[in-house]
């Protein structure tokens, strides 16, 4: 039985202006949650490094991001809510995430917002030159072991699958907000 939103999320007001910003960015849903919502199972991770052709040929994949499993559980623990963002392609849930993880930042009194998206800002990664564009490119939330359709599922959102088992038509990213 799955939950309706207005059941789940956390009804704070206080992010409801940056919800709307990022539908006015390009995102087709927003949704603040508890991050006690956001689902990890182990085997995400693991898909992520025997299903995924970008495995150790991006800076922002395993096993080259900067933050290793142990780390980012231990920051993510300091975290209570966080915003699940919806968009139809990789480019603008980098851009639509990284801009609102600055309004958080910088509008909402969040100074330690922190965007996970798929990195797409170049159409080849650099790897294993430095990265172009360190100050925006930001490691997925599935390299962190992130089940993402576990987590939009109860929002009232779904990952679908192509016959060839790619992802469609919608990208998901988040930005830990507090």
């Amino acid at each position: 039985m799955s939950l309706s939103a207005s059941k789940i999320t956390t009804g704070d007001e206080h992010f409801e202006s940056l919800t709307q910003r990022a539908l006015e960015l390009g995102a087709t849903a927003a949704r603040v949650i508890r991050t006690d919502q956001v689902v990890f199972d182990p085997r995400s991770h693991f898909k992520c490094r025997f299903g995924c052709s970008r495995w150790g040929r991006y800076w922002t994949c395993p096993p080259h991001t900067i933050l290793n499993q142990d780390q980012f559980d231990k920051a993510f623990a300091h975290y209570g809510r966080a915003m699940v963002v919806q968009t139809k392609d990789a480019k603008d849930s980098q851009d639509v995430t990284v801009t609102l993880e600055k309004e958080a930042m910088l509008q909402h009194g969040c100074p330690f917002a922190m965007a996970l998206a798929l990195c797409d800002l170049c159409s080849e990664c650099a790897y294993p030159e430095p990265c172009r564009f360190p100050h925006l490119a930001r490691p997925s939330m599935d390299c962190y072991g992130i089940d993402i359709a576990a987590t939009v599922e109860p929002l009232g959102l779904q990952v679908d699958f192509d016959p060839q088992g790619e992802a469609m038509p919608a990208f998901y990213s988040m930005v830990l907000l507090d």
